[in-house]
């Protein structure tokens, strides 16, 4: 597991990115306003700055005992979860959001839950390249509500599969390898589990599993 003093380096050092992105395009909003119009870059911009903030605000790794849980609307936190991930779909590559009716309220601190989704489906894409179907199917069953991602990618290294939630593992060129690292962090802290089903040759389905009340 990553130590606190690694895990705030990290997020240090992200942060300064974040910061050269975000002076970046406020220099080019200088000398070209009419970038304002671009389809998606109040999305964009958004994004930066819930990106920022996120880094400042994370609590460190031993924190994460304790998550700031609300009554969380799972039918809402997911449109927003896809309305916020949409400029991953681009191309040949789309998604299917499966919501039943009548989700029941879970608890959950949505900053960080927001954070996870979207790391797996940010792993689902990239495994797609720039054709297929990301499929997003919510359910609930036994006092848990399951968020299952299945891409058609070709399935996990079994090698990589052993160790897929260990520290810098990763098959993507220039990966960090933290991205599944916090989201079981992050799933954990709500008393959940984070699961994987590989289909070698045809793809993977990642699934967070979270009780609906956190004792």
């Amino acid at each position: 597991m990553l130590n606190d003093r690694f895990y705030h380096e990290i997020l240090h050092e992200i942060k300064n990115s974040l910061t050269l992105i975000n002076g970046s395009l406020q220099l080019m909003i200088q000398k070209h306003p009419e970038v304002c119009d671009f389809q998606y870059w109040d999305e964009t911009m958004s994004e930066i700055e819930f990106l920022t903030n996120m880094v400042v605000q994370v609590p460190p790794l031993h924190s994460f005992d304790s998550p700031n849980l609300a009554q969380t609307d799972l039918s809402v936190f997911m449109q927003q979860i896809m309305a916020s991930a949409r400029t991953l779909f681009t191309g040949n590559l789309k998604y299917e959001l499966s919501l039943p009716e009548n989700l029941p309220l879970i608890e959950a601190d949505t900053r960080l839950l927001k954070q996870a989704v979207i790391n797996i489906i940010k792993n689902a894409c990239e495994a797609m390249g720039e054709t297929g179907i990301v499929k997003i199917i919510v359910s609930c069953k036994d006092d848990f509500v399951h968020i299952a991602v299945a891409d058609t990618g070709g399935g996990l290294n079994p090698a990589l599969a052993e160790c897929i939630f260990d520290p810098f593992i990763t098959s993507k060129t220039g990966g960090s390898g933290l991205g599944l690292v916090i989201t079981r962090q992050i799933v954990d802290a709500h008393h959940g589990a984070l699961s994987f089903d590989s289909r070698p040759g045809d793809g993977c389905t990642f699934t967070i599993s979270l009780p609906l009340k956190q004792n």
